[in-house]
């Protein structure tokens, strides 16, 4: 009885994480972007002094950082404009402006905490939202969550969401010899039976917490966009990496000067005059 009773627990469950949703998810910005041009910038100038504008030079030094100051001849600058009067909506206005917003579809930041297991399954961690007190949610996925990393909004069920998430990862074999070389034993998490080939069967299945169907909507979004997109978003994945490490290793190679000298240029403003309504300096 208690088998019978355990096996519908887990049918349900399972059914749970599969439900079907009401509007498939759609991606809002192309997966695969141009590559940012790496122009080097050049070096910010500082300002042209005539050496008998400087008044005062001084140098000191913090932590092996040389920082000369100096006390200039007061420039001019421009001044500051004046900032634009604010329009003025009429009532007519007012109004159509509040049925745009009650009109609008909702935004949302999906904010996801990943452990990645053996490059294969995801812990997803999320905290409720409008819900006192607040409720912590996770879940097993068998979609590796790094190849989310070109993904920035989606739409599901009329709601926009930004996503926002840090991934990490875990190699269990690791994890075990370094716990046997500590004396320790390693206890690899256990993960519930989820489809084997994630590209034509993403899914996932919730371990703690009952979250509603709205909180649930971004997970079903995100895997069905991995199921319709998968290999552009491994494909990304896989040239951001490479791209990464490359930048990583022109870093390593022509590391920037951790101290600069630096020039500071100061000079005192002396107030303005002003004149009253009779002619007299104040």
């Amino acid at each position: 009885m208690r088998f019978i009773i355990l096996l519908c627990l887990v049918a349900a469950l399972v059914l749970h994480a599969q439900e079907p949703s009401i509007e498939t998810a759609v991606l809002i910005d192309p997966i695969a972007r141009e590559a940012a041009s790496e122009t080097p910038s050049a070096p910010q100038q500082g300002l042209e002094v005539p050496p008998e504008d400087i008044l005062e030079s001084k140098v000191v030094y913090r932590e092996g950082q040389k920082f000369t100051i100096q006390e200039i001849v007061p420039i001019d600058l421009p001044p500051i404009p004046a900032a634009p009067a604010p329009k003025l909506l009429t009532a007519e206005e007012l109004v159509a402006r509040d049925a745009r917003i009650a009109q609008a579809d909702p935004h949302r930041t999906l904010m996801l905490s990943c452990t990645v297991y053996d490059g294969t399954r995801t812990l997803i961690t999320w905290n409720s939202q409008g819900v006192t007190p607040v409720q912590t949610y996770k879940a097993w996925s068998n979609v590796n969550f790094h190849h989310f990393d070109s993904l920035r909004r989606f739409k599901k069920n009329r709601t926009t969401y930004m996503l926002m998430f840090m991934v990490g990862d875990e190699d269990t074999a690791r994890a075990a010899a370094r716990a046997a070389r500590a004396g320790k034993t390693y206890s690899p998490p256990i993960i519930p039976e989820l489809p084997a080939d994630s590209a034509t069967s993403p899914g996932f299945q919730v371990i703690q917490g009952n979250p509603s169907p709205e909180e649930l909507a971004p997970l079903y979004g995100l895997h069905e966009i991995y199921r319709e997109n998968h290999s552009e978003l491994i494909a990304e994945h896989q040239r951001l990496t490479l791209e990464r490490a490359q930048k990583a290793a022109e870093r390593l190679a022509n590391p920037p000067d951790p101290k600069p000298n630096v020039i500071i240029q100061h000079w005192t403003i002396k107030p303005k005059e002003n004149t009253n309504e009779a002619g007299g300096a104040q």
